[in-house]
């Protein structure tokens, strides 16, 4: 007698369990339609009856050949072209935000405290006077005046001026003040000296004419009629400032009459563009003159961009948002894009309505069905009553696009202030775009505990603080922003502060670094509890 073991080894593959009880070919088309089937959620739970009857129901894309056959839920390239006037927000994906409406007002999205610090950082005497120089340029006008002359115990003489335009770009070159001939009837001749406006401070009147002082009033017993006044032109002359940094002094004025912008690219625009060029070159030098202004100068620029970008996202968002009202005025205007998220929002209700002359019914109708948003619309409504009919036995679906960050994008947005995925934003040399940075520039500053990690490191093995994301992907400082100022270096953490107990909008650990403080820091509360004590010994 043998004591050896007997191994069966089961048949595997698709309907191995019903080898005996089925031909194996059925056996088989019998197990792959399972396990295919066991890929439906809860499919084991539902009652048959019940299946079948909503599998009876289903609908396909039959008829809709511009939306089937892919293997994305939508028309990429109309898609694109959609968010490309929908998706015009600061906030990631071009979502909206508050800063969209009340930047101006909150100050969030202008960086105007950090521009102004960068500017009194980098500027430089011969900076500051090409620029000066260059508004003078730029603002060359010819000043024009009437002159008052009076009779005075039989004899007439000027006696005053009135303006009628101030002119602009006296003073450049260190230009004298320009001098003034009025002429008239029987030989009238008298003359003046201009005064005019040299504080760069005030350009109300930096490089106007202000005021006369008369030097010969050209008294005489004829009546000298009408009178003629010429007030010199300001320099036509290029006029560059000095290497030195000092301000040139060869100006002088050309007779009145000059024709300054004597056309294009000639005349005052050369002088101007002369400015330019050597503005660009000082700051050229400038930045490069040290690793610290070349950090600064990059910051300055971004902070500039941030200006520029947020005040054309908030301009744009209040006119979607609130549009001029049409004249004549129209009540069945609908307001766009208003009324295309209304109605794209509205039409999982529409598909339900399937009674006659009823919305479902309706929308088929009128629906350009040879267009893919035509199509669309009933493909659409289509998904939406097979969703239902699932729902019905108890089938849950996961077909619907999350509209919210993920926990780890909400945790990085809350600590650091940016985030990437923004279709209008800070760009980087990897052809990322950052929202813009939160500023705090409010009456409370947040003190945030934490930057968060996005698992970039610079080139000594360091994850730099809240600067991160404005980092790229090897490490280099593209925009050296601090978004929110610290006095000691934040630690960073890869997960959300303090467990996950408490939602992320709620976690003060996140919200410090977007809200005025809430509780004492580790130093203040030793120092509260010392004082305390001390109080308390003391009575």
């Amino acid at each position: 007698m043998s004591n050896a073991l007997n191994f069966q080894i089961p048949v595997g593959g698709f309907g191995s369990y019903l080898q005996g009880i089925l031909p194996d070919d059925q056996a088989v088309l019998a197990g792959a339609f399972a396990t295919a089937m066991q890929q439906i959620n809860n499919v084991s739970q539902v009652d048959l009856q019940k299946f079948a009857q909503v599998v009876f129901s289903g609908e396909t894309t039959i008829g809709l050949p511009l939306i089937g056959g892919t293997d994305v839920p939508t028309d990429v390239t109309n898609a694109a072209a959609a968010l490309g006037k929908v998706a015009l927000g600061m906030g990631p994906y071009g979502t909206y935000t508050n800063s969209n409406f009340f930047g101006a007002m909150s100050g969030l999205p202008y960086p105007l405290q950090q521009i102004q610090q960068g500017i009194q950082q980098l500027q430089t005497v011969k900076l500051e006077n090409i620029y000066n120089q260059l508004y003078l340029a730029v603002s060359w006008t010819q000043a024009t005046a009437t002159a008052t002359v009076t009779l005075s115990g039989g004899n007439y003489s000027l006696t005053g001026f009135t303006i009628t335009n101030p002119g602009g770009g006296y003073g450049r070159g260190s230009a004298s003040a320009p001098t003034v001939t009025v002429t008239g009837g029987n030989g009238f001749n008298a003359t003046a000296t201009a005064i005019i406006g040299t504080d760069a401070t005030n350009l109300t009147t930096f490089g106007q004419v202000i005021g006369f002082t008369i030097t010969n009033a050209g008294t005489q017993t004829g009546n000298p009629g009408t009178t003629t006044v010429q007030i010199q032109a300001p320099p036509t002359a290029t006029l560059p400032v000095n290497t030195n940094g000092s301000i040139a002094t060869g100006g002088t004025n050309t007779t009145y009459g000059t024709n300054g912008w004597s056309g294009y690219g000639a005349g005052m625009d050369a002088v101007v563009q002369a400015y330019i060029t050597q503005a660009n070159t000082e700051i050229i030098a400038i930045s490069t003159s040290s690793p610290s202004n070349f950090q600064a100068a990059n910051a300055l620029n971004a902070n500039y961009n941030s200006v520029g970008t947020a005040l054309k996202q908030e301009q744009r968002a209040r006119y979607i948002a609130i549009p001029p009202v049409p004249i004549p005025y129209n009540q069945f205007l609908n307001l766009y894009p208003t009324a295309l998220y209304v109605f794209t929002d509205s039409l999982s209700t529409f598909a339900t309505e399937t009674a006659p002359h009823m919305a479902a019914q309706t929308l088929e109708n009128i629906s350009d069905l040879t267009l893919t948003g035509g199509q669309s619309i009933v493909g659409a409504m289509r998904q939406q009553r097979n969703q239902n009919r699932l729902q019905q036995v108890g089938i849950p679906l996961t077909n619907n696009i999350p509209n919210k960050l993920t926990n780890k994008q909400q945790t990085a947005l809350a600590l650091n202030g940016t985030l990437p995925n923004a279709v209008d934003g800070i760009p980087t040399q990897n052809n990322t775009q950052y929202t813009l940075p939160s500023y705090p520039n409010q009456p409370s500053t947040p003190t945030p505990i934490a930057a968060y990690n996005n698992g970039i490191v610079d080139s000594s093995g360091n994850v730099p603080g809240n600067v991160l994301p404005l980092l790229n992907v090897t490490g280099t400082a593209l925009l050296p922003i601090t978004p929110i100022p610290t006095t000691t270096p934040l630690p960073v953490v890869n997960g959300i502060p303090a467990g996950n107990t408490v939602p992320i909008n709620l976690n003060t650990a996140l919200t410090s670094s977007t809200l005025s403080p809430v509780s004492y820091n580790t130093t203040d509360a030793v120092n509260h509890v010392v004082t305390c004590n001390c109080d308390c010994w003391l009575t």
